[in-house]
C-alpha cells in the first residue's frame, strides 16, 4: 500500500481494516514493527472516539510518503474534536506538542470543518557511528594517498573540487541554523497552550531544567578550564563594563540583522519576545501559531535531509584539511576528546551527588537503574530512541510519579541539555587555543552564556549540532574551518554527550519528584 487513499466507513469493521491497511504501509516503509504498532492502536482509539461521539458516518486514511518520510493522515468531516486530548488534564495540549515534536505523538488539526489526524513515525535508520566511522577512516586513508600526488594535482583537486563543496555545505548549514533555532524557541514556547498551563509542577520543572544546566556548566568548564590559558585580554585587568556590553548586545537594532549576522543570542532574544507575545494573545494570532509551527516542521525536515549529508562533509572536511596540509589542525585538538570525557564525567558525578544526598539513597543503586537509558543515548545519540526505556525506568525504577514523567521526559530531552553545553564549551576552548584567540574573562562569560543557550535552544534532531557549532564560532570570533574540525570531532563526543543528558535528566526528575513529595523513595532506593 503505497500513496494510497481510501474510504472507509466509521464502524468496527472499518476502523479494523483501516488499522491494518495503515500497518502493513508503515512496515512495508521500514518503519521498526513496535512503533508501526503503536501507530495503528492510536488511530484505531481515535477512530473509537470520534464513532462513540457519533461525529461522523465514514473517514479516509491516506497512506503516502513526502520526501521519503511515511505519513499516515485520518480525515473526518463534521464537528471539532481532538481526539488526543486527555480530559480536564492542563498540560496535555502542551505535552502532546512535545511528544509530536520527537514524532512520539500524532497531530491533530481541525480546519474548514474537517478533523485530520496526522502520524508520522520515524523510519528505521542505519547506525549514524557506523557511516561516521566509514567517512573519517576512508578520508584519513585517500588522504594519506593524496600526498604522494604532485602539488600541482593536490592544489587543483582542493581548489576546483572540495572547497567549492565544503563552502557551500558550509553556506547551507549557516542559512538554517538562524531559522533553526528561532523557529525551535518560538514554536517551543507557542506549545505550552496558555500561560496557566504549568501550574506548580510545570514552572518549577523549567525553571530547575535552566539553573541545572547553568550550574552543570560551569561546574563542567571550571574543571576543565586549567587545562587550556586564560589571558586578562592585551594584558590588562577585566572591564566590568565588557560584561554590561556583552548584555545590552542580546537586544538587537532590528529583527533582521540577527539572522543576517548569525547572532545566536539575539536569535534567541527575538525568538523568546515573539513566542511571548504568541502565547499572551492566543487564539487572537491562531494563524501566526501555525505559521510558525508549521515552518518549524519544514525547517526540520531540512534539517534531518541536510544531516544524512553529514558522513559527506566529515569526508570532505578530513579530506580537505589533508590536501591543504592542515591535518596537523585536527592532531593539535587531539585533548579535546579527554577533556570532555572529564567534564562529562564530573558533569554526572555532580548530578549523581546531588541525588544521593538528598534523597539518602546509594550511588551503586542509581547507576543499575540508569544503565540501560544511559547505553541506549551511548549507542546512537538519540534521545528519541532511548524515550521508551527512560520513561521506564523512571516510573518503574526509580519511583517517580507519572504526571512528572509524562512532562518532563518529552520537556526535558528538549530543554535539559547540560551535556552538550559543556561539549560546545569545552569546543569553545580547544578552537581557541587553536587558532590564537585570547580566553579573557568576558570571552569565557560570553562562550558560557551561548553554550547554556544554545544547549536549550537547539531542538534534539540529527544535525542540529552542527547548526550549534556554526553559530558559536561565529560569535566568538573564530574561522568557520574550526567547525570541520569539530563534526569529524563530533563523532565521537556527540554519543557521549547524549547519554549524559539522559542521565542528568533522570537524576534531575528524580530530585524534582522528591521536593514534590511525587517520589516513591521505597522503589528509588529499591536494589531490584
Amino acid at each position: 500500500m503505497e500513496n494510497a487513499e481510501e474510504r472507509y466507513e466509521l464502524t468496527g469493521s472499518g476502523i479494523d481494516d483501516a488499522g491494518e491497511a495503515a500497518y502493513e504501509f508503515l512496515t512495508a516503509e521500514k518503519v521498526e514493527r513496535k512503533d508501526a504498532l503503536r501507530v495503528r492502536l492510536a488511530l484505531e482509539e481515535a477512530l473509537l472516539r470520534y464513532r462513540d461521539e457519533g461525529t461522523a458516518e465514514g473517514f479516509t486514511l491516506r497512506c503516502r510518503r513526502r520526501f521519503r518520510a511515511p505519513r499516515v493522515e485520518l480525515t473526518l468531516s463534521g464537528p471539532s474534536l481532538d481526539p488526543l486530548s486527555e480530559g480536564d488534564e492542563p498540560d496535555s495540549g502542551a505535552l502532546t506538542g512535545m511528544m509530536a515534536h520527537m514524532g512520539l505523538a500524532p497531530l491533530w488539526q481541525y480546519k474548514d470543518g474537517v478533523n485530520r489526524v496526522l502520524f508520522t513515525p520515524k523510519r528505521k535508520k542505519r547506525s549514524l557511528m557506523g557511516s561516521l566511522a566509514v567517512a573519517l577512516v576512508l578520508a584519513v586513508v585517500l588522504g594519506y594517498l593524496c600526498r604522494f600526488l604532485p602539488e600541482a594535482v593536490r592544489l587543483v583537486l582542493l581548489d576546483k573540487l572540495v572547497t567549492p563543496v565544503f563552502d557551500t555545505f558550509m553556506g547551507l548549514l549557516t542559512a538554517i541554523s538562524g531559522p533553526m533555532i528561532f523557529l525551535s524557541v518560538t514554536w517551543g514556547i507557542c506549545c505550552i497552550g496558555d500561560v496557566a498551563s504549568f501550574g506548580r509542577i510545570g514552572k518549577r520543572m523549567i525553571t530547575m531544567f535552566i539553573l541545572l544546566t547553568v550550574i552543570l556548566s560551569v561546574v563542567g568548564g571550571a574543571a576543565v578550564l586549567p587545562f587550556f590559558p586564560l589571558t586578562a585580554g592585551g594584558g590588562q585587568a577585566f572591564d566590568p563594563s565588557e560584561l554590561l556590553d556583552m548584555v545590552l548586545d542580546i537586544v538587537p537594532s532590528n529583527f533582521f540583522t540577527p539572522f543576517t549576522e548569525g547572532n545566536p543570542l539575539q536569535i534567541i532574544f527575538v525568538a523568546v519576545l515573539i513566542g511571548v507575545a504568541l502565547l499572551l494573545l492566543g487564539e487572537k494570532v491562531s494563524v501566526a501559531a501555525n505559521f510558525v509551527e508549521q515552518s518549524n516542521y519544514v525547517v526540520q525536515l531540512i534539517m534531518e535531509a541536510v544531516s544524512s549529508l553529514v558522513p559527506v562533509f566529515v569526508f570532505g572536511s578530513v579530506f580537505r584539511m589533508f590536501l591543504g596540509n592542515e591535518f596537523r589542525l585536527l592532531t593539535r585538538s587531539y585533548k579535546i576528546v579527554p577533556v570532555v570525557v572529564l567534564s562529562t564525567a564530573v558533569v554526572m558525578a555532580c548530578s549523581l551527588a546531588i541525588v544521593c544526598v538528598r534523597r539518602k539513597v546509594g550511588p551503586m543503586t542509581i547507576l543499575k537503574k540508569t544503565m540501560p537509558t544511559f547505553l541506549i543515548g551511548l549507542s546512537t545519540a538519540s534521545s528519541v530512541a532511548a524515550y521508551p526505556t527512560n520513561q521506564e525506568c523512571c516510573e518503574r525504577k526509580l519511583g517517580i510519579d507519572e504526571k512528572i514523567t509524562r512532562f518532563g521526559i518529552p520537556l526535558g530531552q528538549v530543554i535539559y541539555m547540560p551535556g552538550a553545553s559543556v561539549l560546545f564549551l569545552v569546543a569553545g576552548f580547544c578552537m581557541a587555543e587553536i587558532y590564537g584567540v585570547p580566553i579573557t574573562p568576558a570571552w569565557l562569560l560570553t562562550a558560557l552564556f551561548i553554550c547554556v543557550m544554545l544547549a536549550i535552544a537547539a531542538p534534539p534532531v540529527p544535525g542540529s549540532t552542527l547548526t550549534c557549532y556554526t553559530l558559536l564560532f561565529t560569535q566568538l570570533g573564530m574561522p568557520m574551518e574550526a567547525v570541520a574540525i569539530m563534526t569529524a570531532l563530533n563523532v565521537i563526543l556527540e554519543f557521549l554527550a547524549t547519554a549524559s543528558d539522559l542521565f542528568c535528566l533522570q537524576l534531575a526528575l528524580t530530585d524534582l519528584g522528591g521536593s514534590l513529595d511525587m517520589l516513591d523513595v521505597d522503589t528509588l532506593r529499591s536494589k531490584t
